[in-house]
């Protein structure tokens, strides 16, 4: 994983006769920006901090030279899961769908994923292929100041039947949350719920109809 795409990473060093592992993770704990660390035994500073975003089912194609990162983030079902949404914004090819059950996220622009203004297309639905359990819906709002306008009045409903007339028929679906906003850059939204939910499909729709589109940066559902 490319570690300098994040807003933030830090490389400390370490006391002699510590255990790198031990040190870093506690180093890491000790931090509120920090998700990630990765211990690098042949750096003079080798334990690595980072705010990037990676969910322990991310796959990492590039091996080549990747070192053994641990994250603070729980296993969940959004990595990988199908997702289908309303059509994204064509003047930017790279802010797709599959940004967000991709299980990584380093802040980037173009690694969210933004829809067209239209009601119709303000939406997404993940399918874990089969029933799961879960008390929590994280959202991240996108990084800087349109997040006011393209993240607010976010609808979250779960249910087992794939719904074939989207966005409407998500009225079919229980409702789980919402949030109303306005978002503020970088806002992390957890919804949640005190008691564990059982569902295939979770729908996520912007509600309201504002002249603009729907964005935000990764999701999570655990």
């Amino acid at each position: 994983m490319t570690l300098y795409g994040s807003t933030r990473h830090e490389s400390i060093p370490i006391p002699q006769g510590a255990d790198l592992n031990m040190y870093c993770g506690q180093a890491c704990t000790r931090q509120d920006w920090c998700k990630l660390w990765c211990a690098d035994s042949s750096s003079d500073t080798p334990c690595i901090l980072s705010n990037i975003v990676v969910m322990p089912s991310y796959n990492e194609l590039n091996t080549a030279d990747a070192l053994t990162c641990y994250t603070s983030r729980p296993k969940d079902h959004a990595t990988n899961a199908v997702i289908t949404a309303g059509q994204q914004v064509i003047e930017k090819p790279l802010m797709v769908k599959e940004n967000l059950v991709d299980g990584i996220y380093s802040y980037y622009k173009d690694e969210r994923f933004s829809t067209r203004k239209s009601a119709s297309d303000k939406w997404f639905v993940l399918d874990f292929g089969r029933n799961v359990s879960f008390q929590h819906v994280v959202l991240y709002a996108q990084e800087g100041n349109n997040a006011v306008y393209q993240f607010r009045d976010v609808e979250v409903r779960v249910g087992n039947v794939e719904v074939t007339t989207p966005p409407s028929g998500f009225t079919d679906y229980v409702l789980f949350g919402f949030f109303q906003g306005r978002a503020s850059p970088g806002q992390v939204v957890d919804l949640w719920s005190p008691n564990l939910v059982w569902a295939r499909f979770v729908s996520v729709q912007m509600l309201r109809d504002n002249g603009y589109g729907f964005q935000l940066g990764h999701v999570e559902v655990f």
